[in-house]
């Protein structure tokens, strides 16, 4: 859904990535501005999202969020939102949903009756019967990295962070590893993962497909590079994906 930053391009805007699959269904990881645009545009109706996992609570991973809720006020079998997040983010939804000066009216909806929170910081749970989601925190304004484990096939998304050795030993033996890449090493900016970082990263975890994300412009600039150093550097296909691009595994 996103493959970029916060700074759009013609290629790529905020983050947000749809999982689908006849085991877990369809499962958002983070949904940023636009997302919902994205999913009319592929075909797929918002209000078949099964489960939100929020990797943390910046405007370009989260803002879609409301809006989505929202959607299931006027939907006609009014299905519950799981709604899975770091620290915080109960109070967060609540206070937005609730708070008069905010969007209280949601409430008037009925929407917090239409979600369920819950809130991850390490350890596992089931998302369903098939499916298993893990999680760990990472060094990015109380984030977490997140494990999905169904079909046999584990996928880890990084979200936001920089090089991380807990978040590598979490991702040890993942089919995907979905990972940020937001800057070349010598215009790394904030909490991020750069170019070598990631070269690093993918050659320590060995995964089966990596797939690149979170790239800002100045990484943009240097995206054939980097997919010919990554190919060098470990076994697994890479994919370095732009907004709507679709990827089988």
């Amino acid at each position: 859904m996103g493959a970029g930053s916060i700074i759009p391009t013609p290629l790529r805007f905020s983050s947000g990535i749809l999982i689908e699959s006849s085991k877990a269904g369809k499962i958002l990881l983070d949904i940023g501005p636009g997302t919902i645009e994205k999913l009319r545009k592929l075909g797929v109706n918002p209000n078949e999202i099964e489960t939100v996992l929020v990797t943390h609570l910046h405007i370009d991973h989260v803002v879609d969020l409301l809006p989505l809720i929202k959607l299931r006020a006027y939907a006609s079998d009014k299905r519950r939102l799981k709604i899975y997040g770091p620290k915080g983010i109960k109070e967060w939804l609540s206070l937005l949903i609730t708070d008069q000066r905010l969007f209280g009216y949601l409430s008037r909806l009925g929407c917090p009756d239409l979600i369920d929170v819950h809130e991850k910081h390490s350890g596992s749970s089931l998302l369903n019967p098939d499916v298993k989601v893990s999680s760990t925190p990472v060094q990015h304004f109380g984030g977490i990295a997140y494990k999905l484990e169904l079909g046999g096939r584990t996928i880890t998304y990084s979200g936001d962070t920089p090089r991380d050795p807990k978040l590598i030993e979490f991702a040890r033996g993942s089919t995907v590893l979905i990972h940020e890449c937001s800057f070349p090493r010598e215009k790394l900016f904030g909490k991020h993962t750069s170019d070598e970082d990631l070269i690093r990263i993918a050659s320590e975890v060995e995964p089966e497909v990596l797939i690149v994300v979170h790239l800002y412009p100045e990484m943009e600039e240097r995206e054939e590079s980097l997919k010919r150093r990554l190919k060098d550097a470990f076994h697994g296909e890479v994919y370095i994906p732009r907004d709507l691009d679709i990827i089988e595994v």
